[in-house]
């Protein structure tokens, strides 16, 4: 068995060899002083290279900070706007928030820009989650052809997300000593403030996870389950990287989603729990979610239209 030992992770965004002390400072920074995850650094620093990459990428530090102006800054976001979907608008725009915060408070900036970039305001139960259409579920779970490393690594991980609806950092993180084969159950790590996972290792998904770590993972004393199909073999560094792996194997199937469908992991999460919504009790539902508040839940009763109008009160003068 191999042993579970750290394994060193992988940086998502590769800033200029100029700007690499800046990109491992504010890394530090970001975890001593803000105490946010290293997954979340990670993530922010993936977006702070397309904010290096706009600028030249500049020379220096020195170079850079001299392009950040607020009308320099502002040209950056609303052309950012342009290109991106608002997920990916909204993570650069906390992202260069931060980044400005530290560039003032370490002495880079004379003032504090972080106030010109907009807040990302998300109104609590304001929208309905939109989950991958079942057959799209389906396309994935039968047309893709484990015949290679990284076939066999995609369809294990596409059948953990569609069969528990976990997050993507759940799947990232799963280890080896999780999967329990003599009691056919599998733990995954708590994630977002929430509860671990315990569920019932259902015969495909047991032998998709012994396909792959029979045949397809590669050497590596990593603990995680899912590595790098490329050298040096690593865990999946971020949550774009499994988004991106998601994305190309839609693509490769022709499966074009609904508006306003995420091509990554929420979509599967979003899926399990409309389809359970109606059928078994929100607590269970929160249970398999992995939810500590009840309330997170809450959301999936707006897909049960049938129940709404049973609870939707008259119109006055409506039977006129």
């Amino acid at each position: 068995m191999l042993a579970s030992v750290p394994c060193p992770s992988v940086s998502p965004g590769v800033a200029p060899p100029s700007l690499s002390v800046l990109s491992e400072q504010y890394r530090r920074h970001a975890l001593g002083v803000r105490s946010v995850s290293a997954d979340t650094v990670a993530e922010e620093l993936l977006y702070l290279t397309r904010l290096f990459d706009h600028f030249g990428p500049p020379g220096t530090p020195a170079e850079l900070f001299a392009a950040l102006d607020p009308d320099a800054v502002s040209r950056f976001l609303v052309r950012y706007a342009e290109e991106h979907t608002p997920g990916s608008r909204r993570w650069m725009q906390v992202s260069l928030r931060s980044f400005l915060r530290f560039a003032y408070q370490c002495g880079y900036l004379g003032r504090d820009l972080s106030g010109i970039v907009p807040a990302v305001r998300t109104r609590r139960l304001g929208h309905v989650p939109r989950g991958l259409p079942a057959e799209c579920i389906a396309a994935l779970n039968t047309r893709l052809e484990p015949d290679t490393p990284a076939g066999l690594r995609d369809t294990a991980m596409i059948c953990l997300l569609s069969t528990y609806g976990v997050r993507g950092v759940q799947i990232r993180r799963l280890r080896l000593d999780q999967l329990d084969w003599a009691g056919s159950r599998i733990h995954f790590p708590a994630a977002k403030g929430g509860r671990p996972i315990v569920q019932h290792l259902t015969p495909e998904a047991g032998n998709r996870l012994a396909d792959y770590l029979a045949h397809g993972r590669p050497d590596s004393p990593c603990p995680e389950v899912f590595l790098t199909v490329r050298e040096p073999y690593r865990p999946l560094p971020c949550a774009s990287h499994l988004s991106a792996v998601l994305r190309r194997r839609m693509e490769q199937l022709g499966l074009n989603l609904p508006e306003g469908v995420s091509h990554g992991t929420h979509g599967f999460r979003h899926a399990l729990a409309t389809r359970l919504t109606g059928r078994v009790p929100f607590k269970d539902i929160a249970d398999l979610l992995g939810h500590r508040d009840p309330s997170s839940t809450l959301i999936y009763g707006k897909v049960d239209l049938d129940a709404l109008r049973e609870a939707a009160l008259p119109w006055p003068g409506g039977d006129r």
